[in-house]
């Protein structure tokens, strides 16, 4: 926000960034209050140290590669890392890529915030992992566009979309090793078949392409994501369809051979079991 002096606590190392600041000094009697939240694009020396903050607050790695310390332990973490930290908390962050670094942050204060923030299962500073980085991004985006809203709306507005994003959180958030073996091979599978899901015609296949046997693909979704590869995979495909039924007028059987059916009563079945309702009936 141009023209708007930045708080103490917002970094000199930043090299660009985009803020809301609504209530930094709320009201004792608030129950959900967002302070203040941003995105910043840091510089290679970047490197705080906090022994405690006036506020709840969240930081999600966007881009880069950071270090993060809390209570003696050290973490090497990444794109998808989500941390938390407030009052009594001790920590520091520190860049270790030199170029390519990103962050947001939401600041958050009121009686049901701690409430919230511990239904995430984020406990201090240790951090933990989101499987699915696109809807964070969205979210924490929409909320920076609140800025440009009239006053009641923005504060609103924010407080539905923190409230969004923690709920989120409770879904779709890991905790344990970053960077294990088992991590880096779940990440491997999930981005081949997200890359190639109209071309892949069996769960062994694709499996076998990323150097895992099916069963172990199976168990690696089990660990790290809410649904097995063959629903992502199925959920993948029938969402393709229907874009290529309603957006590319296609026949139903076109549809289905552009994403690996051979068989259109197959697909059809598979189809109505995602979306509820017959292609045919989908495409009117």
């Amino acid at each position: 926000m141009s023209g708007r002096p930045l708080p103490s606590f917002i970094s000199r190392r930043v090299i660009r960034g985009r803020y809301l600041f609504l209530d930094l000094d709320p009201p004792a009697t608030t129950d959900l209050a967002v302070t203040c939240a941003g995105w910043e694009e840091c510089s290679s020396g970047y490197e705080i140290a906090r022994d405690g903050f006036r506020y709840l607050a969240l930081e999600y790695i966007a881009k880069g590669r950071w270090e993060l310390e809390t209570d003696g332990k050290r973490w090497n973490v990444g794109p998808g890392t989500v941390f938390a930290y407030g009052p009594g908390i001790v920590y520091s962050l520190k860049a270790l890529s030199d170029r390519g670094l990103a962050k947001y942050f939401v600041d958050i204060s009121g009686h049901s915030a701690s409430q919230l923030l511990a239904r995430t299962g984020l406990k201090g500073a240790t951090p933990g992992r989101v499987l699915h980085m696109r809807w964070v991004h969205d979210i924490l985006d929409q909320l920076m566009e609140t800025a440009h809203l009239r006053p009641a709306a923005r504060k609103t507005i924010s407080k539905m979309l923190v409230a969004l994003f923690l709920e989120r959180l409770r879904e779709d958030l890991r905790t344990g090793p970053h960077s294990s073996h088992a991590q880096q091979s779940y990440d491997h599978c999930r981005q081949y078949l997200a890359d190639n899901y109209p071309r892949v015609r069996s769960l062994s296949d694709a499996a076998r392409t990323c150097g895992v046997s099916a069963a172990h693909l199976s168990r690696l979704f089990h660990r790290f994501d809410t649904e097995t590869p063959k629903d992502f995979l199925l959920r993948l495909k029938m969402n393709h369809a229907a874009e290529l039924i309603l957006r590319g007028s296609l026949p139903v059987k076109t549809a289905a051979a552009q994403v690996g059916f051979d068989d259109p009563y197959h697909f059809s079945r598979c189809f109505k079991r995602v979306h509820g309702v017959a292609p045919s009936h989908f495409g009117k």
